[in-house]
């Protein structure tokens, strides 16, 4: 399901809400995006991942990663807070669960992160939102239990673009 969230407001987010009933549906949707991506469509746009310890944010960055035509391992940066992942869009993938406070993520060198025909995927990204910018994707993903997540993904300022995608992407995928 997605829509703006009004569609009389010619800025408003998209949102798309979905349940998957396990981290193959999660990851699914991650590398059904992540085909749409390897087009072109969305070089240069940031991505905020949030969502508790175990949510699946690292599950669809890789589901992301494999659309992209990206193999290898895939997995949470963790202590390194950021891995990069060469493709035919480059993807800057970073964990910020270990910083709290805004100054220490911008200690990361976060102007440096962001690649302008690439993607940033960010984890815990709520604590970069304010560095991030109105123009990012918004990817929220809930843990309910036996295995079932609600992704909720919102695209706004010039990332709105990407909503039509988004759509189409994460309707593809059956759960």
């Amino acid at each position: 399901m997605a829509a703006p969230a009004d569609s009389s407001a010619p800025h408003a987010p998209w949102l798309i809400d979905r349940e998957t009933a396990s981290a193959a549906e999660t990851e699914a949707i991650g590398r059904a995006i992540g085909t749409y991506l390897r087009a072109g469509e969305g070089a240069g746009t940031i991505w905020l991942l949030s969502g508790n310890l175990g949510a699946g944010k690292t599950v669809f960055v890789r589901g992301i990663c494999r659309g992209l035509g990206i193999g290898g391992r895939v997995r949470s940066p963790g202590f390194t807070l950021v891995t990069r992942y060469p493709g035919p869009i480059p993807i800057v993938h970073v964990d910020l669960y270990r910083l709290e406070r805004p100054s220490d993520v911008e200690g990361l060198g976060w102007d440096e992160l962001f690649l302008p025909d690439g993607l940033l995927l960010v984890e815990w990204g709520e604590r970069a939102r304010e560095l991030a910018g109105p123009d990012r994707v918004d990817v929220e993903l809930e843990d309910l239990g036996q295995d079932r997540r609600r992704i909720r993904i919102r695209a706004s300022g010039r990332a709105r673009a990407l909503g039509p995608m988004l759509e189409r992407a994460a309707g593809g995928v059956r759960c």
